[in-house]
């Protein structure tokens, strides 16, 4: 056999060994956030939407993007829309604020149909969530699984605090002696002011000012009840001692009934973040304890513990994806963090992450699905896009 006989099938066989180690090379490549994406698109197939939700919430983790074109890998471009899959995924498991808030947000990144088709269901309230026409695949299935499934947020407002991973120290409150207002004096030793503190304290949603402390420092100071209603004045209190608010109020007789009126106030501003109220038709210990009880549950229903993501920084000012049907309003401090690698349980599977808390935020303006605020306090680096927060 000739040599130039032998040539051929050996750079034929070169090419396939090239081919092949390019193949690999090119898999061996693959983003994680494409990874997640497709099996969050292998999940939506499988109708597993609790799954599918956690693989796109990686995904946007990792790359922030809504797009009908996108480079994965290689020469492989595909479409990237895992807000409006998300959004379809709390869809199905009905959690219709954040359905509409996320299919809302990939519409205005990118109008498709699938996003606009399930947004006119939330929005129709028409909660079918029976079998959907699954999500144009036309790249192949992700060929490695996740390293790690994220913990699942939740956004919304009404839900408790402990439904959620708790990042970050609580918001601080210093409550401060109510006025009193034809009541007090005929309770003997039973003390309302001492259930007002206790309630905040029971609600699980506030780190609250030790009250023996609190008086020590009013006493020093000779600030009675009268001295601090004001709001500068209580906001100025507040600084001092170091607390997010403070909150003021007063208790009011009225013939046989009673009412609480109770404001928080920011301490570096001054601003009312919330007042509410309760109203007892009677004036027995139990008719006083449960109308603090509900007004200072209408206060923790108003400032909600939810979390989001950064959707963009610039400068100091940071675009959050949590607006007015978060609970979330003009004012309010967050937390921003970053999640590090997840560490799966051998027993549980449950995933175990460390956080890394890199500034505070204070919202300034908020609308209907995002919210616009800027950085208080730096802990550690520089919020980037893409960043998990959570309200303070």
């Amino acid at each position: 056999m000739s040599r130039q006989t032998l040539r051929y099938p050996v750079i034929i066989g070169l090419a396939l060994v090239w081919v092949v180690l390019g193949t690999i090379s090119v898999l061996a490549q693959k983003p994680q956030w494409y990874v997640n994406y497709q099996a969050g698109l292998e999940a939506v197939d499988a109708a597993n939407w609790q799954l599918a939700s956690q693989y796109f919430q990686e995904a946007i983790r990792i790359k922030n993007d809504e797009t009908n074109k996108l480079r994965a890998f290689g020469a492989i471009f595909i479409e990237y829309f895992p807000h409006r899959e998300l959004g379809i995924c709390y869809y199905h498991l009905g959690d219709y604020d954040n359905a509409r808030q996320y299919l809302q947000f990939s519409i205005s990144r990118k109008a498709t149909d699938r996003a606009k088709d399930y947004l006119n269901r939330v929005n129709s309230g028409n909660y079918d969530t029976g079998p959907s026409t699954p999500p144009a695949n036309n790249t192949p299935p992700a060929s490695n699984p996740p390293t790690s499934i994220p913990v699942t947020p939740d956004n919304n407002g009404s839900s408790a605090a402990n439904d959620i991973s708790i990042v970050g120290e609580r918001m601080s409150l210093a409550v401060l002696p109510f006025e009193s207002k034809g009541i007090m004096n005929q309770l003997g030793d039973i003390d309302l002011f001492d259930k007002i503190v206790t309630s905040f304290v029971n609600a699980k949603r506030f780190k609250v000012f030790e009250r023996a402390e609190l008086q020590r420092i009013l006493e020093e100071q000779k600030l009675g009840a009268s001295g601090v209603l004001d709001v500068s004045t209580a906001a100025q209190f507040g600084r001092a001692i170091g607390v997010d608010a403070v909150v003021v109020g007063s208790i009011t007789r009225s013939t046989n009934s009673a009412s609480v009126d109770a404001r928080l106030i920011d301490a570096e501003t001054a601003e009312i973040i919330t007042a509410k109220d309760a109203i007892s038709s009677n004036t027995s210990l139990q008719g006083l304890s449960d109308m603090i009880v509900e007004m200072v549950n209408k206060v923790k229903a108003d400032l909600p513990l939810v979390q989001g993501y950064v959707l963009k920084v610039d400068g100091d000012r940071l675009t959050v994806d949590l607006g007015h049907r978060n609970g979330v309003k003009k004012g309010l401090k967050c937390h921003v963090f970053r999640e590090g690698e997840g560490i799966i349980h051998p027993v549980t599977k449950e995933v175990i992450r460390s956080v890394e808390e890199i500034c505070e935020m204070q919202i300034t303006e908020v609308f209907d699905v995002y919210s616009v605020g800027i950085i208080t306090k730096s802990k550690s680096g520089y919020p980037a896009t893409g960043d998990r927060l959570m309200t303070k």
